[in-house]
């Protein structure tokens, strides 16, 4: 999410990732049957119809016309699209299309749910091609589910700013922030990608805060035909579900926030915070790597930290062959492939074989990693804009706080505390107050007044959203329940464990929550 290597965009679809590294994938088992719920006592997706903001009814009112989507991958699902305002404060000056895919209900229809990956910079619709072994029966019988690009992703209104080879050249980039040198160069990119956007984009970045995205959202629904919103957001998607029920408490209905990002975070909080979380995921896989002792190159935690830390530095210095004599594995991509593979506890085995044929001069399988989690062909054609999309929605979202004093001590605390990722992600405030479009949002405690309750799920080891951030936001909303999943990987539903897909499940479905908390251990 705030990391250098601008790695962190769609890592939320790759949940049954099959290398040719080793076979891997979620195991999803079967679920008994829900029944929709007409308690009382549950979350009502019914109700009078939501007051419609003046000036916004064209928008409101339109009709969505539904086809068979063109794309192969896509091909099960109906394609359409949403007219929004590009500007909520002046809705006649442009109108942007957002692009809509959807699952229509299999069986007796509660509604729609709405859903998005995460990122920022995440296709919705991509997540919908991708959903078949991460959402149960049940959901897909009881909802249309829609994946939906945010304003300036993908297929909506995408916000341009780099050729392919300028991301090639991005992703291969080393930059040692310990250093003024590195700092430096982290400010001159940031003030190259935004001059290229405004080449590009004009000035669409000003648009793409996660308020507006949350007011879009609105509009969908109602565009949809349900009173209430049920919604299913990961990573970056909670913060987006989180905006939404503090502009239109009243239009919540069932939100499942998964991988909780804290909104009263600055960016340098959430930097440090993701640091923390994944220098102690790159432990919890060297530990790993021990206790399975199949061919683990180190023989305790600590040595595997100082050798992945050590062997960084070796491929900058010197990258290692692959298939592709013009793209060598140079330290910056094996270290975004590592990192982009401890999402997921799943993956370690395959990151153990990656690093064990780059120790041995092979760097084939990280840079295919790399283009994977990067969707990079083998063309040399990204799939899509969600690098650039990722920079300029977090650079609409984070305003710059702080001075160079706090900036300085952060910075140095996070060299210290962590070897392996201060390297990449400290002093960021340097780079964000290039920006050309200082951000106007603000950093706060959640503050949601009349919205029925919301279901929050969190990952104990998360390295991406930590775990502090769910216990974080479970205070600020006082009617949500917190369902915790004892695991290393980033958010929860659909990764495998049968307690969490059963809590959401019966939430999403029958619009029951548990009665109280809910940890998860398998």
């Amino acid at each position: 999410m705030m990391v250098k290597r601008k790695l962190f965009t769609l890592l939320a679809t790759t949940f049954a990732l099959c290398l040719t590294l080793s076979a891997c994938g979620v195991p999803i088992k079967p679920h008994s049957k829900l029944a929709p719920s007409a308690s009382s006592r549950t979350n009502s997706l019914a109700g009078e119809d939501a007051a419609i903001p003046a000036g916004l009814e064209s928008y409101y009112q339109q009709k969505i016309s539904w086809v068979p989507c063109a794309e192969d991958e896509l091909k099960d699902y109906q394609c359409g699209q949403v007219k929004v305002p590009l500007d909520y404060a002046d809705p006649k000056k442009e109108d942007i299309e957002l692009a809509l895919a959807r699952s229509q209900a299999s069986g007796k229809k509660l509604g729609s749910l709405l859903i998005n990956p995460g990122g920022p910079g995440g296709s919705g619709v991509d997540l919908l091609g991708n959903s078949a072994d991460m959402f149960s029966d049940q959901v897909f019988s009881a909802f249309d589910v829609v994946g939906f690009d945010p304003r300036g992703v993908s297929r909506s209104h995408p916000i341009e700013c780099t050729t392919d080879a300028q991301k090639d050249e991005s992703l291969a980039e080393s930059l040692d922030l310990a250093t003024a040198a590195g700092r430096e160069s982290s400010v001159a990119d940031m003030k190259e990608f935004a001059q290229r956007c405004q080449e590009k984009s004009g000035d669409l970045a000003r648009y793409l805060d996660t308020v507006s995205t949350a007011r879009d959202l609105d509009i969908l629904r109602a565009v949809l035909g349900d009173k209430k919103l049920s919604y299913l957001g990961y990573s970056y998607g909670s913060f987006l579900g989180i905006t939404y029920a503090q502009l239109f408490p009243k239009n919540v209905g069932r939100l499942v926030l998964d991988g909780i990002l804290d909104g009263a975070y600055s960016f340098g909080q959430v930097s440090l915070a993701q640091a923390k979380g994944f220098e102690e995921a790159f432990g919890n896989f060297a530990s790993w790597c021990v206790r399975e002792g199949k061919n683990c190159p180190w023989k305790t935690k600590e040595a595997g930290l100082k050798r992945l830390k050590e062997f960084f530095a070796a491929a900058d210095a010197s990258p290692i062959p692959t298939e592709d004599a013009s793209r060598p594995l140079n330290g910056a991509l094996a270290f975004g492939a590592a990192v982009g593979m401890l999402y997921y506890e799943t993956l370690y085995p395959s990151l153990l074989e990656g690093l064990q044929a780059a120790f041995k001069g092979d760097g084939a399988p990280l840079l295919k990693v790399s283009d994977l989690f990067n969707q990079r062909g083998s063309d040399g054609k990204f799939k899509d804009n969600s690098q650039d999309a990722f920079m300029a929605i977090n650079g609409a979202d984070y305003p710059v706080q702080g001075d160079k004093k706090e900036w300085d001590q952060r910075g140095k605390k996070m060299l210290r505390d962590f070897p392996i990722m201060g390297s990449s992600m400290a002093y960021g405030e340097y780079a964000l107050q290039e920006w050309s479009w200082p951000s106007t949002a603000k950093r706060e405690k959640v503050k949601i007044e009349g919205a029925q309750p919301i279901l929050l799920v969190g990952n104990t080891g998360d390295p991406a959203t930590p775990y502090e951030m769910a216990r974080s936001v479970h205070k600020q909303i006082p009617n949500s329940r917190l369902l915790t999943w004892k695991s290393y990987s980033h958010t929860a539903y659909g990764l495998g464990s049968d307690c969490v897909q059963d809590t959401v499940d019966k939430y999403l479905v029958s619009g029951v929550l548990p009665d109280s908390d809910v940890t998860c251990n398998d």
